[in-house]
């Protein structure tokens, strides 16, 4: 049986006319194509179809094929300083063990933590071999109960950095200098592209040695690396389909929506918010997106769990049109066991009226979700379209190349004579290539000789 992947791959080759497969005339093929225009058409996913993912699988491979220049002594030298780093944290943390042991075993771990140093385990999941859990999540949970829990935590984020970037890094340099990610359009129920071989969209963005893996990536000589990414696109979107008329004058006024959403929830004037009213309403306003329960707001918050309840309430309350939209597109999907954004984009939500409140409350996570994910996934397909337009418009194909795309950002590199001229063109289309309700959309631009300086 020929899965979905493999149904829009054959109908993208028949669809072109070149193709040796539509020249071949084959019935089994012919079939398969008629048959998923017929279940596009029915499902309301031509526009998807036709007008993103379609255009988009040229603008993608050329993507893969043009890569990004990497400097092997610099990945060297950090893989260097990294083990250094590591070597410091397994000696201090045998020294608090009182003995060695293999630190990424979770088994012997868990015997360390939970039976030698006696760590109250208080509020930690067991796993079914009986032994407590030993994942970042639980660590984090008890890292104020032994002084041995804050390095295992800094080990575990430098192990899989040298494990998973640094050191693979270095052995999927091509002969051309260059590494060749691969871009999936098929790869997140969501619509987002996702990337493979290596994964460049998870290197991390905020943490100091995230930061030096990124300063790997360089433009060529004579080049320059240039970032254009959505500002809180997310919350844009949010704010125009739910229609909230707060969120949406926040925007229209060019306020920080952190800043607005910390002045509501904590009743004081904005000019009142200190910083940490602000990162508490920052992930409350991106909590609310992913469909963030108090339980996890109340972690990642650093809070209590009333507390995080109380905020949650009092954010519905300010911001009354989002919770009722939320209520719309779960009742709704309920009846049609799926959830379409503004797009027709569609995903399916079976578990949506499973008797099993932990299954159907995963499928609500999803429906108030996808629609604002999926919508911003779309805009930035459709802002690397219309961006390839330009670039073949203006005849600038040898000095303007597209070479990723990390959730709402595009990376491109540009020759060092035209980055003036290039930067606002690209800024221009990116903030038209979709029309929202009510708010507009906004890029931000950085100019850097590598990606940690973007």
């Amino acid at each position: 049986m020929i899965n979905e992947a493999k149904k829009i791959e054959l109908a993208r080759w028949l669809l072109d006319p070149d193709s040796p497969l539509s020249q071949e005339g084959s019935e089994d093929l012919a079939e398969v194509l008629a048959a998923l225009e017929r279940r596009l058409e029915k499902a309301g996913l031509n526009k998807v179809f036709r007008e993103i993912e379609l255009p988009l699988v040229s603008i993608l491979e050329e993507m893969n094929q043009v890569g990004v220049r990497v400097d092997p002594g610099y990945l060297k030298k950090l893989s260097g300083e990294l083990n250094k780093e590591l070597e410091k944290l397994i000696k201090d943390i045998y020294k608090k063990a009182g003995e060695e042991f293999n630190l990424n075993s979770p088994k012997q771990l868990s015997a360390i933590l939970f039976e030698k140093l006696k760590i109250n385990p208080e509020g930690i999941p067991k796993k079914k071999t009986g032994a407590y859990s030993t994942d970042a999540e639980t660590l984090s949970f008890i890292k104020d109960r032994h002084p041995i829990v804050a390095p295992m935590l800094r080990y575990r984020e430098l192990y899989k950095l040298q494990s998973t970037y640094v050191m693979p890094l270095q052995e999927l340099i091509a002969k051309d200098g260059r590494i060749h990610t691969s871009f999936i359009q098929t790869g997140a129920a969501t619509g987002r592209l996702s990337s493979q071989h290596p994964n460049l969209q998870n290197i991390p963005v905020t943490t100091e040695w995230g930061k030096k893996i990124r300063g790997a990536f360089i433009a060529d000589k004579g080049n320059s690396l240039v970032s254009l990414d959505y500002s809180q696109i997310e919350l844009r979107v949010l704010a125009s389909v739910a229609g909230d008329p707060e969120m949406i004058a926040a925007f229209k006024k060019k306020l920080d929506i952190h800043r607005v959403t910390a002045s509501k929830v904590f009743n004081v004037p904005i000019e009142e918010v200190t910083k940490e009213m602000r990162n508490l309403a920052k992930t409350l306003n991106f909590g609310v997106i992913y469909g963030m329960g108090p339980n996890a707001f109340a972690h990642t918050g650093n809070i209590s769990v009333e507390e995080a309840k109380k905020f949650i309430s009092e954010y519905f309350s300010d911001f009354a049109s989002v919770k009722g939209w939320q209520e719309k597109m779960i009742n709704q999907a309920k009846k049609d066991k799926f959830v379409v954004n503004l797009n027709g984009r569609r995903r399916l939500v079976p578990g949506i009226t499973h008797p099993n409140r932990r299954f159907s409350s995963e499928a609500e996570r999803v429906v108030t979700n996808m629609p604002i994910q999926g919508l911003a996934a779309d805009i930035i397909k459709l802002a690397m379209i219309q961006t390839d337009e330009l670039v073949h418009k203006k005849k600038w194909q040898d000095k303007v190349r597209l070479l990723l795309s990390i959730h709402d950002e595009l990376i491109f590199e540009v020759s060092d004579k035209m980055v003036d001229e290039v930067v606002p063109e690209i800024k221009k289309v990116m903030e038209a290539a979709y029309k929202l309700k009510d708010v507009e959309l906004k890029v931000d631009s950085a100019v850097g000789k590598n990606w940690s300086e973007l």
